[in-house]
């Protein structure tokens, strides 16, 4: 997972189109990890006011920090997931039902790219399949949901891996769940613009 800064310079350019598994795997990539960190950092400097510069200097909290940003990768590519699920349906007709294994192994591929994160448990990478398993698996008990409704449940565990004491963040998650809001339909205009929904299916599904 990149430093923001390249992820905010990379978002301002015109995004490659997407075409095929690889392309979604670092759209996914690029898109989750810009989230993720977008939403913890920006939470922490508006928290934390005029003294936001200060604390970015701390050892023990850009530990926790860098902690809170992992932890929320794995849900930020959930978010995605569902979302480009729902776009592709349509493109999918009958083969739809198979969207969420195409999609998951998509996400096996964006997990692959990255070791460990120092002091995480071994099954870090699994657990974060399996929640991504979990929200595809949702999307089958009906039409798909709204974007804009897409940032729960998973804001709520991004809320919970922020690196400031939860005594402190209690009436904050309001701001949690609406940055990660904007930003999914950031993401999803995005996706809209620059996937080629039938070559994409058909290199996720086979030619139907």
């Amino acid at each position: 997972m990149g430093m923001l800064e390249n992820l905010v310079a990379g978002l301002f350019r015109k995004p490659p189109p997407v075409r095929n598994a690889e392309d979604l795997a670092s759209f996914i990539d690029q898109h989750a990890a810009f989230m993720a960190q977008k939403c913890v950092v920006e939470f922490c400097r508006v928290r934390a006011g005029v003294y936001w510069q200060k604390l970015f200097t701390e050892a023990e909290f850009l530990e926790a920090l860098r902690v809170s940003r992992w932890a929320s990768f794995a849900p930020a590519v959930a978010m995605n997931a569902e979302m480009i699920e729902g776009v592709l349906r349509p493109a999918a007709g009958l083969r739809q039902r198979h969207l969420p294994e195409a999609i998951e192994a998509v996400v096996v591929n964006v997990f692959a790219r990255y070791d460990l994160p120092a002091g995480a448990p071994d099954g870090f990478w699994d657990d974060g399949l399996r929640l991504v398993r979990e929200r595809l698996a949702a999307t089958q008990s009906g039409p798909p949901r709204p974007v804009r409704n897409l940032a729960e449940p998973m804001a709520k565990l991004i809320f919970d891996a922020l690196p400031i004491h939860q005594t402190i963040v209690t009436n904050d998650y309001d701001y949690i769940r609406n940055n990660l809001r904007m930003n999914l339909l950031r993401s999803h205009e995005d996706f809209v613009e620059t996937a080629e929904l039938d070559a994409l299916v058909d290199d996720l599904l086979g030619k139907g």
